[in-house]
């Protein structure tokens, strides 16, 4: 029997639809994939024929500089309703007590000592010294009378609810760019270096010291410390302060003249410390 015989292998015709200038082995395009120049996929351009990337930076925006160190770290949720609402609930009941106790009253006093004291922040900045002196200072010399513990402690508690105010306040402000920018400056991370190394310690001193402090405690919102360690660290330091003052008017009986020399050193210290920024402000917008 004679062995069939094979035609040999011969490759299949090219296709009609082979494309110019390309392999008629080449693969055809997967489903979804375009024919490019030459016969090539669009899904896998040569590096040739590649669009030109967009120069670094164009068509992007730019993150804005140190936005993580101008996050706030604080993990506790405020509510500056909430706050604000109690307070002036707060003032209504101090009102009632010094309606309903008589003006002349020791808890009339100390109310409106509260009230008043409560009030004396960054934003409402009222002269306080003067207020201790005379409510410590005795009946005789036209002052209150009233007893210096009773008059340290009730003012140390009403400073620390009036900074509360600048904590709530200013923790609001942070949240604009114009404010954050001035914690990006290296003259605030400077100070907030030698701040973080005893935080609490450095806002207590600075509330007993009697100088203008008010950038310690602005130091202390910005960095985000907790509230309750910042209203604490305001009591303590306020309560000796306060005490001071009260004995020495208790002690030495000063009258109504030490009052008033006191109220205005306090209010000249206070024009000096605030009107030439406003002259300034107030220059740079007329010229």
């Amino acid at each position: 029997m004679a062995e069939s015989s094979r035609p040999p292998d011969v490759p299949p015709p090219a296709p009609a639809h082979a494309p110019r200038g390309g392999s008629p082995f080449s693969p055809l395009p997967a489903e979804g994939e375009g024919v490019g120049v030459r016969g090539r996929s669009t899904a896998d351009p040569s590096p040739g024929l590649r669009p030109p990337s967009p120069p670094r930076g164009e068509g992007q925006q730019p993150a804005p500089a140190d936005e993580v160190a101008l996050r706030l770290s604080r993990h506790e949720r405020l509510s500056f309703r909430a706050w604000f609402y109690s307070f002036i609930l707060l003032l209504a009941v101090l009102a009632a007590v010094r309606l309903v106790s008589g003006k002349t009253s020791e808890a009339a006093a100390l109310a409106g000592l509260f009230a008043y004291l409560s009030l004396a922040c960054t934003f409402f900045p009222l002269p306080t010294a003067w207020l201790i002196v005379w409510a410590a200072a005795p009946v005789e010399g036209h002052g209150l009378g009233l007893h210096p513990l009773i008059v340290a402690t009730g003012g140390a508690a009403a400073t620390a609810l009036a900074n509360m105010h600048d904590y709530y306040l200013l923790t609001f402000l942070y949240r604009y760019r114009p404010v954050q920018k001035v914690r990006a400056t290296p003259l605030y991370r400077r100070v907030a270096v030698w701040y973080n190394r005893a935080p609490f310690a450095t806002l207590a001193a600075a509330s007993f010291l009697p100088i203008p402090i008010d950038f310690v405690r602005l130091l202390a919102i910005s960095e985000g410390y907790s509230r309750w360690k910042f209203a604490l660290g305001s009591l303590v330091g306020r309560w000796p302060r306060y005490l001071a003052l009260a004995v020495l008017a208790d002690q030495f009986k000063l009258g109504w003249q030490w009052v008033l020399g006191i109220a205005g050193a306090t209010i000249v210290l206070g024009l000096w410390r605030g009107l030439p920024p406003i002259v300034r402000w107030v220059s740079a917008r007329l010229t």
